[in-house]
């Protein structure tokens, strides 16, 4: 017998798998119903419409209805309009300057052609932009690079061979040697910088009589017959691909009356697995295929290309707009963050709009926090019209997908978040499979791929409700989105024992939830969505008892229920609805009513929770209500209700909790809930595995909830892997006084068993201050630490670490934005458009901040923030949105520009945002240290240091904390009233360090006066102040060619600055030779000698009366001198060859300044070019560029030294570079 024959079948229904919630029974039961006459909204990176699987649904139509970029990240300024004089006129000039050859098949009978341009490297993904930039390296640059680097090389080494006494050289071969090694240097510099010169692209929309057509010359030569000739996506169903090697996929949209190209591309490989999971077809291997494989799909990219695919709000409403205008039947969104609130915000009241108002499901994921509770994410975990989803993983998904040895029963992604949400609703509502194994796009060089996360629980459950949808919609029967989500809930099955935190209801069984409808009376109320609230708690909307205060007695709460109609309900529906609801509670320690009578408004009842003899843990229950007639099947609503019963601490005078020996079988997960004292700021964790042969992984998981805080404000996340009987220790920052959960258990994949012990102790340095400002006119401050109940070694310290600056705008403008961003009721989307402006004088990383709308995303009342950094040359540097922490830019000194768009339906919020600081938080090139000391008397005494001491318990330190001044301060200027911000430390131990800081700011103050040595300064008399203000009024006149020289002459033939006027006008025009101007520049030689200056520059200290006056007319002496040698240089240049007069310039200015000074810079520019000394002036070049930022006339002066050079490569390079580094206007936002 073979090998082969002994093989076992692979599992491959385990790569999209579809057995645990039922889809394969239902698609044997009902093989029409697989998602026809549905379509899917994919929020998401984008989807690939010629990735595999996506082309044609189960019934032959095609699989993607549009597809559309909400971001604006892919939009194109197509504004500029070219026309074109009857139809033999067959060109027009592109945005970058290349000429456009029109086919003669092209209709166009209004002769218009916008035209705009495209770098690609803003339509690709960071991972291709990587393999592109690989293949470009490898392939093209290296192979004729090196050859070169490697000749230069051999030519210096040769010239020192023959030259080996460089001191001796004249002054000839001291410069071919400075070229040689110019040479050298550059091409090693050009080979370390070098990256691939993306293509700009030109870009050309008209309108052929009848629609809008579009098209990218990615032939980059204006060969326009080469290039696809596209029509929007949603028309045509075109793509096409960027390039070959790039093998990107692309398609349109045009809005705004052709004003506006949006190239549409995707993001990710995020958006195109998602698509896969939820509706992916397969005819050939069925068993891989999506949920629904007969739904249709359209794609709406809201993760913007220019923050790495990050979702903005002003993406989400677009795509929600989006959305209802394509009467989608569901929507599936794989993303979210952690929010400060529930239920709340412009984008949330979008979201729930589409499924309140338009009837769209809206299904998303529940988010990857776990595994402590109330880590839920923001929508999918906190939003009442959505359908949040868990992840779990199955037997079938552990041998396909993840070719575990063993297989385990069905559990929970360690990762997948856990409710409840922090205003008492369970937050997941259902679970599903969390992983996949399908396609990717066709830049990523793969058919398919394996993903893990909520992010594909999601997309399964959203094709599960296409599979409902479908069933329904074939028998006419009506559903809403309400009745969607709670025939799910109230269907599905258990996951072992994993709790309701966990899985939510359970997992999708779409089978029997299909049923439960068919066997279901259709009437009105099976169709309500009911509001539950408690009134008096905010807009809470179940019961969450977690502080210590909330425990000690019975709770007694007024729950508000509220049924809401459909949009389409009639008024007679409304007047006569009646139901008569029995409320069950699913545990003893709830009491509620038994009967509620409902009708069309809101009515109240009583809740009372008793959490007293509960045993410490999480405790989950339910107040249901039911239909007391049975028309509907399941319950109609439930008043989730949480109680958290904290642990005792083993030793409370140690503030220690020990548990010796801790069994986490079968991946269970161990909560234990402690209630720190209120001077708890830290706790320390020691974990031994106690197994003596086996490693094992634990994530220890730790999270306190904060006031409108989001979870992760107060999150500790480890993942200890253990060696067998190793210890682990992690440290937890604690806020004393608030409950904290330490959430523990092994990594779902994890095979053995894992029994460990652990230890968890309390401790306490706290400040008196919890977030220290000084302030530069104060200087000192003071502060106690105290140490509560364990004895703690201080070692404290202050570190300032960026420098912030506020800028105020310096122009605003509200306008009304397009016709994508009106909203389903009619109403129009405004925009604020702030223009910050701002100067780095050296090379510093900086982060924008606008803080009033930092961190708020979902929950942000305003419907969007975006911010784009561009450079004095309006080239795009970098962009940022609501999470400031994630977008910072190393800048080079110059000037920048920074445009902030806020969006808003109503015109009159963005008004009282007009005026709106930003913040420029630049990060310093080291830390500063603020001086501590221990008594008030160190404050008087520069370089007090406090020493580190022990504290023991219940002892109180004093700290005395000094500001800095003007000479600590950072060279690169800090003005009064701006601030440097760190934070500080109090422990010795460096773990604790690394995890409890706190806010440190200090206010720049005044800055000192500083008084001038010397004596008194020349006092001139009227008349001679007179004569010098008429000589300067008469030179100005010279200047601006008022006056010829020949007129002045009589009255300043001999003037020094008089002299100095006539040599600058001279230089100015290109016309004059050296021989024109040689006795002027004889005159001032005469009156400025070399000798004096140099000697005086050579002085160490001059201690006579007359110094300070000398000092300040030698200074100006020299400056004229070094003025006037750049001059006579600069005309002597003119003549393009080497002359004696030219040399002596060049060793004069030498002497007069250092070799790598700017001023001197200029001149060796030309002296090297007239020498022919290439390499040596495009390094200087090069120079100039670092110093003073890119410019295109030195970027066209360098891309000719290189070809006189002979390296067409890099000036090839150089050339391809100039459109993008030179745009000609701001991007669209």
């Amino acid at each position: 017998m073979s090998v082969e024959s002994e093989f076992e079948p692979f599992p491959s229904h385990g790569l999209v798998p579809k057995r645990e919630t039922g889809v394969e029974r239902f698609l044997s039961k009902y093989p029409e119903q697989d998602g026809r006459g549905t379509v899917i909204a994919i929020f998401d990176t984008g989807v690939d419409p010629g990735a595999p699987g996506l082309r044609h649904t189960s019934d032959g139509r095609p699989k993607m209805v549009d597809v559309i970029d909400a971001s604006g990240s892919g939009d194109v300024d197509t504004s500029t309009v070219r026309t074109t004089e009857g139809p033999k006129e067959r060109e027009v000039e592109g945005l970058s300057g290349r000429s456009l050859k029109i086919p003669d098949d092209w209709e166009n009978p209004s002769g218009e052609w916008h035209v705009g341009v495209k770098p690609a490297n803003q339509l690709l993904p960071s991972i291709l932009r990587g393999r592109l930039e690989s293949d470009y390296m490898t392939k093209q640059w290296e192979p004729v690079h090196n050859p070169i680097l490697a000749q230069a090389v051999k030519e210096l080494a040769d010239f020192n061979t023959k030259h080996p006494n460089s001191g001796e050289q004249s002054l000839e071969l001291r410069l071919e040697r400075e070229n040689l090694q110019a040479k050298v240097d550059l091409l090693t510099s050009i080979g370390g910088k070098c990256s691939l010169p993306w293509p700009v692209y030109d870009c050309v929309v008209f309108n052929d009589g009848h629609s809008w057509s579009a098209v990218v010359d990615t032939s980059e030569c204006g060969d326009l017959t080469s290039c696809t000739l596209m029509k929007p996506f949603k028309e045509s169903g075109q793509f096409a691909q960027l390039s070959q090697s790039d093998q990107m996929n692309y398609s349109v949209n045009i809005y705004e009356d052709g004003n506006v190209l949006s190239i549409v591309t995707t993001g990710g490989s995020h958006g195109t697995h998602v698509a896969c999971i939820a509706a992916g077809y397969f005819p050939d291997k069925p068993e891989t295929s999506g949920v629904a494989p007969g739904a249709q799909v359209i794609s709406v990219k809201i993760g913007d290309s220019r923050l790495s695919t990050m979702e903005t709000a002003g993406a989400l409403i677009r795509a929600s707009i989006a959305a209802e205008q394509a009467k989608v039947d569901v929507i599936n969104f794989s993303y979210g963050e952690a929010s400060h609130w529930t239920n709340k915000g412009a984008v949330l009241e979008s979201f729930s709009e589409l499924s309140d108002k338009h009837n769209i499901v809206f299904v998303s994921s529940a988010g990857n926090n776990g595994p402590a509770l109330s880590t839920v994410g923001c929508p999918g975990g906190n939003t009442s019209s959505l359908i949040g989803v868990g992840a779990f993983v199955s037997p079938d998904m552990m041998a396909a997908e993840y070719s575990m040895t063993e297989k385990k029963p069905g559990l929970p992604y360690t990762w997948s978040a856990r409710g409840p949400a922090t205003d008492g609703d369970l937050g997941v509502s259902v679970t599903a499979p969390g992983g996949a194994v399908t396609s990717v796009p066709c830049y990523t060089l793969r058919r398919s791929q394996l993903m893990n996360g909520t992010s594909m629980s999601s997309p399964h459950t959203c094709g599960c409700v296409a599979l409902l949808l479908s069933a329904l919609k074939s028998q006419g029967i009506p559903y809403t989105p309400a009745l969607v989500k709670r025939t799910l809930e109230n269907t599905a099955a258990p996951l072992g024992t994993h709790d309701a935190f966990s899985i939510g209801h359970g997992v999708v069984q779409i089978d029997k939830a299909y049923e439960c409808i068919l066997d279901s009376d259709h009437t009105s109320a099976r169709n309500l969505r009911f509001i539950v609230s408690l009134p008096g708690h905010g807009s809470n909307r179940g019961l969450y008892l977690r502080e210590p205060h909330q425990l000690s007695k019975p709770s007694r709460f007024h729950v508000s229920v509220e049924p809401k109609f459909p949009e389409n309900a009639d008024v007679s529906e409304k007047q006569h609805f009646e139901l008569q609801l029995a409320l069950v509670a699913t545990e003893p320690w709830i009491q509620t009513t038994k009967h509620l009578a409902l009708w069309n408004g809101a009515r109240q009842f009583p809740v009372e929770v008793d959490p007293r003899g509960l045993e410490s843990g999480a405790h989950y229950a339910e107040v249901c209500a039911y239909d007391v007639s049975g028309t509907c099947k399941g319950p109609l609503f439930r008043i989730p209700t949480t109680v958290i019963i904290p642990t005792e601490l083993t030793d409370k005078k140690k503030q220690t909790f020990s548990a010796p020996t801790l069994e986490l079988a079968k991946n269970r997960v161990q909560r234990y809930f402690f209630h720190p004292p209120k001077a708890a700021t830290w706790a320390e964790l020691e974990v031994v595995n106690l197994n003596a042969e086996f490693r094992t992984r634990i994530t220890a998981h730790a999270v306190q909830l904060l006031m409108e805080k989001a979870f992760r404000e107060q999150e500790s996340y480890e993942t200890l892997t253990l060696d067998p009987e190793a210890t682990g220790h992690t440290v937890i920052p604690v806020v004393g006084g608030v409950t904290l959960e330490l959430c523990l258990t092994q990594y779902w994949s994890e095979i053995k068993d894992a029994t460990v012990s652990l230890k968890l102790t309390f401790h306490s340095l706290k400040p008196s201050v919890q977030a220290l400002s000084l302030h530069g006119g104060k200087m000192w401050t003071s502060m106690e630490i105290s140490a509560a109940f364990q004895q703690e070694e201080i070692a404290p310290d202050f570190k300032l670490t960026h420098h912030v600056v506020a800028k105020r705008p310096t122009e605003h403008q509200i306008r009304p934005l397009g016709r994508r961003d009106i909203l389903p009721n009619g109403t129009q989307i405004y925009e604020l458009l702030l223009t910050y402006s701002f100067h780095v004088s050296r090379s510093m990383d900086v982060r924008p901040n606008a803080y009033l709308l930092s961190d708020l995303l979902y929950e942000c009342p305003y419907g969007g923030q975006l911010w784009m950094l561009y450079n004095s040359n309006k080239q795009l540097l970098c962009a940022g949105d609501s999470y400031p922490k994630q977008y910072s830019k190393k800048l080079e000194k110059g000037d920048y520009t920074l445009k902030l768009q806020v969006r808003h339906r109503n015109k009159t919020q963005l008004d009282h945002l007009k005026d709106m600081a930003i913040l420029l938080e630049f990060k310093l090139s080291s830390s500063i240290s603020l001086e501590v000391g221990s008594f008030r008397v160190d404050t008087l005494s520069p370089g007090a240091k406090f020493s580190s001491k022990t504290l023991k318990p219940g002892k109180v330190a004093p700290l005395y904390v000094n500001g800095l001044n003007d000479d600590k301060l950072p060279k690169h200027g800090v003005q009064p009233g701006e601030f440097l911000t760190g934070r500080f430390t109090l422990s010795k131990s460096d773990a604790v360090k690394k995890k409890v800081s706190y806010p440190l700011q200090f206010i720049v103050g005044p800055k000192a006066s500083k008084s001038k040595p010397g004596g008194k300064k020349n006092q001139e008399t009227p008349v001679e102040d007179y004569a010098k203000a008429l000589k300067e009024f008469k030179l100005q006149w010279l200047k601006s060619g008022s006056v010829q020289a020949s007129e002045l002459e009589p009255d300043y033939g001999e003037d020094l600055d008089f002299l100095m006027a006539k040599l600058r006008i001279a230089e100015a025009d290109t016309e004059t030779n050296y021989s024109a101007i040689e006795e002027v520049v004889t005159k001032i030689h005469a009156k400025l000698d070399i000798g004096s200056i140099l000697a005086h520059t050579g002085t160490k200290s001059d201690l006579t009366v007359e110094a300070s006056t000398t000092s300040s007319e030698m200074e100006k002496a020299k400056n004229n001198l070094i003025e006037c040698l750049q001059l006579e240089g600069s005309i002597l240049a003119r003549e393009n060859s080497p002359s004696k007069p030219l040399a002596d310039v060049y060793i004069q200015l030498h002497k007069l300044l250092d070799q790598k000074d700017s001023q001197l810079r200029t001149f060796r520019i030309k002296f090297a070019e007239v020498h022919q000394h290439y390499a040596t002036a495009a390094k200087l070049l090069e120079d100039q560029t670092s110093d003073k930022g890119p410019s295109k006339s030195t970027e066209q002066q360098l891309i000719k030294l290189y070809r006189q050079l002979g390296w067409e490569h890099c000036a090839e390079n150089r050339e391809k570079l100039l459109l993008r580094k030179f745009p000609d206007n701001y991007q669209l936002f």
